[in-house]
């Protein structure tokens, strides 16, 4: 039998590591050893659980409009070059692979979409032939 402590919801590392990794990211200043350890601490968790990696990133990195998105963009790059993270985001990726290799696809546009977030879940919208012809095509392209 398992017993939570605190009012701490399931998730809330992943929120946390996301959470810092995107003001480590959204700075005019250049990236420190610490915003590497944040960045690295998102990626491992995107790695043991993907899905809600993906929701973390999606909530608070890439979902928010960044403050400076030059120094954003320069800093990610700076961070990429790193062999550690090079090799967990090649790890993230053989993972999804084999994890979801038929539905990677339409994992990303519900999340992308917002259809899903970390705190709860959107009603459906019953997919459309148009929307169910999008999610298809994108597998092609």
């Amino acid at each position: 039998m398992e017993i939570e402590l605190g009012p701490f919801p399931k998730y809330e590392n992943v929120r946390y590591n996301a959470y810092w990794t995107r003001v480590g990211i959204n700075t005019r200043l250049g990236i420190d050893n610490d915003n590497i350890d944040d960045y690295k601490a998102h990626l491992q968790d995107c790695n043991n659980n993907p899905t809600i990696g993906m929701l973390a990133r999606r909530k608070y990195i890439t979902g928010k409009p960044m403050d400076y998105p030059i120094h954003a963009h320069c800093n990610i790059n700076d961070m990429e070059k790193e062999p550690e993270i090079k090799s967990l985001k090649d790890n993230l990726k053989n993972k999804i692979k084999k994890i979801y290799p038929n539905t990677k696809h339409i994992r990303e546009y519900i999340i992308n979409n917002d259809r899903v977030t970390l705190d709860g879940i959107e009603k459906s919208k019953k997919y459309t032939t148009l929307n169910k012809l999008m999610i298809f095509c994108k597998k092609f392209i």
